[in-house]
């Protein structure tokens, strides 16, 4: 599978993590952003056999202050729900969790 586009998950996944699991085969590690970082939550799944994600389920942050949901597969990112408050992780996993499980199925080799 492709690959992020965004390598911004590297440094993530090296300062910011908040764990690792697994989900429906695939490998996931949970990072949390710095202060004031666009990502304040990001869920980065990987294929077993690799260690570039394919797939993210982000709560970024606006210049406003309010929480996007967004997802990336490969070099494709979109908006997926606006959030008026920032949510703690907990919330935020059980959404992203979510909406992973309805759309990793679906992602093709």
């Amino acid at each position: 599978m492709e690959g992020l586009s965004d390598l911004s998950w590297m440094s993530q996944v090296a300062l910011g993590t908040l764990e690792r699991f697994e989900v429906e085969g695939y490998q996931v590690v949970a990072v949390a952003g710095s202060k004031g970082a666009t990502y304040q939550y990001r869920l980065l799944f990987f294929e077993k056999t690799s260690n570039h994600p394919f797939y993210a389920i982000n709560l970024e942050r606006t210049i406003l202050g309010d929480g996007v949901l967004t997802e990336q597969i490969g070099s494709k990112h979109h908006t997926l729900e606006h959030i008026p408050l920032l949510r703690n992780y907990e919330e935020f996993r059980i959404k992203a969790l979510e909406r992973a499980l309805s759309v990793l199925p679906t992602i093709k080799n």
